[in-house]
């Protein structure tokens, strides 16, 4: 009996609920990699960014290993393109 059992058990395998597993969502952008508005260059002092030219996406160093992220801050305003630089 107990062989029966274990051939039964052997020839049916286990298998896997059958279920829907959704894809995995597109990740967060992390705040430092997203392009600061008025500002050229930006940095959490881990980060180096820099804004990419015509609409590029912004440019980012790597963090380091490790690296603690301070508040973000501007290290070069956007000065627009249709106004002078004031002296």
């Amino acid at each position: 009996m107990t062989l029966l059992l274990m051939v039964v058990i052997a020839t049916t395998g286990a298998r896997a609920a059958e279920i829907d597993i959704p894809p995995p969502g597109k990740p967060k952008e992390l705040s430092v990699y997203v392009n600061q508005p008025n500002c050229q260059r930006w940095t959490d002092d881990c980060v180096n960014c820099a804004r990419g030219a015509s609409g590029e996406a912004p440019t980012c160093s790597n963090i380091g290993v490790a690296c603690q992220p301070k508040a973000i801050r501007c290290t070069a305003a956007d000065i627009p393109q249709g106004e002078p630089q004031k002296k």
